[in-house]
Order: C-alpha cells, then structure tokens, then sequence
C-alpha cells in the first residue's frame, strides 16, 4: 500500500509538472476570452513576422521572399529570413511541414516544448516528489513564462529551453553523468544560441560541468574550447541575420563597429533606464524587481556557503547548482548592461530565461538554501498573481478577441494577384510594406514581408515586386516609381512594382 502511495503521489505531481503550463494557460484563456486557443492570432510586428517566416519554411523551406528591413538582406545570401536569423522560423516551421502551419499553431508549439522541457527536467533531474510540486507550482506562477507562453513571441520556446538545460544541468553536475545526456546538452544548447545568442552565456558553464576540468591545462583548454565555440555560434548568427539601419548594438561590438566610448554610453543611457520604472509597465517592473533581489539573495547566500566551506572546492563540490545560477544570471544581466539597450519588454523578455533557468536549478540542488530562494520566488509571484492577471487580460485580449474582416478583405485583394512562384527570383516572391497591420498572415506562404519605416531612405528602384505603401510613404519616395496599383485597402494601396524586373 505504501508503494502504491508514493508512486501515485509521484506520478501525481510528474503530471501538474509536466501538464501544468498548458491547462492553465488554457484555462486562463477560456476564462478571460472564452474561446479556445484556435482563436489566437499574431498581433505584435514581431509576432507577424515570426508566424509568417515559420509559415513560409512549412511550405517552401528556404526558397521563400526576403524578410526584411528597407531591403537590406544578409550577408549570405543563403536564408531569406529577417534580423532575428532563421533559428525560429526553422525551429517551428519544421513542424509545420509535417503538420501543417495555422493561426494558432505558434502557440500549441509553444505549450508543446514547454511541456517536453519539464519531462527533460523532471527525468535528468531526478528531483523528490515534493521538489517537483515546488517546480509545478514555479512553472504556473512564473509570470513572464505565462504570460508570453500564448503569443508568437519566441519566449516561450525560450523559457522551454530554460527548463530543459536546467535539467541538463542538474545531470550534469552528478557524480556520474552519461556521455550521451552531456552530448545530447551540447546540441541543444547550440541551437538555443542560434536562435538567440544570449544563451552563450551557458556556454562556458556547460562546458565545465561536462568536462570536470581538475587541473590548470584542462581548465585553460575548457574555456579555449568554450571560447571558440561561442565564437563560430555567433559569426554564424551574424551571417545568417539581416542587417537594419539602427542594427544590433552586440553585433557592432562583436564586429569592433564602435568604440569603448559608446560602450561607455550605452552602460549610462541603461543605468539611467534602470530607475524610470514610469516607463515600464507593471509586469515589467516586477520582474525586474525580482530578478535583482533574487539574485542579490542569491549571490549572499553563496558567500555565506563559501565562507563556512573555508574553499572554493568545497562549496563548488557541495551545492554547484547555486554556483551556475549565480554565474549565468550574473553574467546575463552585465552584459545585457552593456551590449543590449533596455528599451520595454526588452530586458524583461531576455532575462526572464535565466531567472526561471536559476530557479529551476537550484529546485535541484541538495541544500536547504537554494531550496529557499526558490520557494521565496513561487511566494513573490503568488502575492502579485493580482497584477499578473490584469496585465495577462489587457495583454492578450487582441490576440484571441478580434475581427476577422480585415484579413477576409487583404485575402481577396490579394487573390490571384500576389502568387508565390517558385521559379522566380526571391524579391519577386517579397511584399514591400509600410504599414505592418496584424491581417498580413493573410499573405500566402512563400511571399517574404520586408518593412521599409522612412522611404525616403530607401533605394530605388524598389527590389520587391509587390509593394503596400501608403499614401505618406509613397510620396517619401525619392523619385517616382512605375507602379500598376492592384487593391486600394484602408492602410495602403496594394502595387505591382514594374521596375523590379519580375515576369508577370
């Protein structure tokens, strides 16, 4: 009877895990909107883009129009994907081939990975029956990872892959650790960073957990072997991503495009950022107020645990975990600091990976202490559910309570008229456009979105066939240009562009 007991409370808690993340986002979305999940639509620009990129890969793979800003593409040449790389659309739109790719597929895959990364979690973890209802109730109470979880924003495959390399971790940092789990740690963590290269953080990290270095040499060839890794991860990144004309400040950094000064400024203009709290909304706050003194908690409690253990060694030997989360939160939010800018939602979306990855983490270690400063965590989100639901019910009203006319009305415009071919060049397969309303999922798979925000900055002739420009945007252009107008809509008029070149 006992061992009845106890495999059924494991299972028990094995499942809220596991399950937890997509009933109750399903649940909150029944509950505020009541509708399904096959209600949602994209709604930020960035959630467009990232929805119509994975729909095009579905379909065409890599043959699809560019994704651009103004028309600048990258340097090559080889993906038509926009200044976030192709990582995610390729990531997501693989299982939209084999399954097909709709409205609300973002989100199920969303709610998949999150599920996968907490079973990854809970098999390499090996955590007791009470530690993974502490993670279940992390994971619920998490409120960047419910509240981006339902949208077509990459966090929720972040936060995904937060749980599962807390997970590898947690393997990893074992007496014993299988060869193939580490192998399997390092393919994952490879991808995490292509997708987004914040992850590089773990890199160094991971590579000490997996090779135990013990004396000077092996320590010095890990962080080489670290070093050079990063580096090809993030040239390959660089290569593969569009350009814009503000461009990613780490990448001119990286490309030694600027000097220490603007370093310098860049670390005033956020030190400035960080207490204009007026400037954030209130979920961002929270977050932020949270990743601080969590770390900060964090931090003094390993100085307590190094100073009883009286060596580096020993506490390194008796709870590593809180060591890898100190390190990586740390060394995420300085060089947030310092190659990022905090403009809203930025910091939040970033750093909010590594807080849920430090707190998943130390749910694993086996002190008492780390144990804590999770629980704290799980306590600090419990008394401010309030402000998480008013932000969860204003935030994604729009992306399950809208109305359909406008994308009935861009498919018929476009119909017949805007075609993908595949035997075409790319910027005859691409739409031009000035406006970047949430009805352009209606645009058919394989024809590219690139955005142009001053026209006047742009070069002419336009290189795209298409163009959806509105009336302000075409008189910015520097000259005229030869356009056969196809559909007038309320945001632009639809053109073909008759200097692209492209057969009809």
């Amino acid at each position: 009877m006992s061992r009845s007991v106890h495999l059924l409370g494991r299972l028990t808690a094995t499942f809220l895990c596991v399950a937890g993340v997509p009933l109750a986002v399903v649940t909150l979305v029944h509950w505020f909107f009541d509708v399904p999940i096959s209600a949602f639509r994209p709604v930020i620009n960035d959630e467009v883009t990232y929805w119509h990129q994975a729909l095009t890969f579905s379909h065409v793979g890599f043959h699809g129009g560019y994704y651009t800003l103004s028309e600048l593409t990258n340097a090559s040449g080889f993906t038509p994907f926009g200044p976030h790389g192709p990582g995610f659309a390729v990531a997501y739109g693989i299982f939209g081939a084999l399954l097909g790719w709709h409205r609300h597929s973002v989100v199920v895959l969303n709610l998949a990975a999150i599920s996968a990364a907490t079973a990854v979690w809970v098999t390499l973890s090996r955590a007791t029956t009470m530690r993974v209802l502490l993670a279940a109730l992390l994971l619920v109470t998490f409120w960047p990872l419910m509240y981006w979880t339902p949208t077509g924003m990459q966090e929720g495959l972040h936060c995904a892959g937060a749980i599962a390399m807390a997970g590898f971790f947690a393997h990893a940092l074992r007496s014993s650790p299988r060869r193939s789990i580490l192998v399997v740690g390092w393919l994952v963590l490879a991808a995490l960073c292509f997708i987004r290269p914040s992850w590089l953080v773990l890199v160094p990290l991971w590579s000490i957990a997996a090779v135990r270095p013990r004396t000077t040499t092996m320590w010095l060839t890990t962080l080489i072997g670290a070093l050079v890794v990063s580096l090809v991860i993030l040239i390959t990144y660089s290569r593969s991503v569009a350009p814009f004309p503000a461009g990613f400040f780490f990448l001119k950094a990286f490309d030694l495009s600027i000097g220490a000064r603007a370093l310098g400024d860049n670390v005033l203009f956020n030190l400035r950022r960080l207490v204009m709290f007026g400037e954030y909304e209130s979920l961002e706050v929270l977050h932020r107020l949270q990743y601080w003194l969590w770390l900060l908690a964090a931090i003094v409690a390993a100085a307590i645990g190094l100073w009883r253990a009286r060596s580096v060694r020993a506490f390194a030997s008796s709870c590593p975990q809180l060591l890898v989360a100190v390190s990586s939160m740390a060394a995420a939010l300085a060089l947030m600091m310092l190659l990022y800018t905090l403009t809203n939602w930025a910091e939040h979306r970033v750093l909010s990976s590594f807080l849920l990855f430090g707190a998943m983490l130390a749910v694993t270690a086996p002190t008492r202490t780390p144990l804590v400063l999770a629980s704290a965590l799980v306590v600090s989100n419990l008394v401010t559910m309030p402000l998480f639901l008013d932000a969860f019910r204003a935030g994604r009203q729009d992306n399950f309570i809208w109305d359909r006319r406008g994308v009935y009305e861009l498919t018929d415009a476009l119909a017949g008229k805007v075609v993908y071919r595949s035997s075409v060049s790319r910027w005859c397969n691409t739409l031009l456009t000035s406006q970047y309303p949430p009805y352009l999922i209606a645009v058919p798979a394989g024809i590219g979105l690139s955005v142009v925000r001053e026209a006047d900055q742009l070069a002419l002739p336009p290189r795209s066939q298409y163009l959806l420009l509105d009336p302000p945007s075409l008189a910015e252009l520097k000259r005229p240009v030869r356009l056969e107008p196809l559909a007038t809509l309320s945001y632009g008029t639809l053109y073909r562009n008759l200097e692209a070149g492209c057969p009809q």
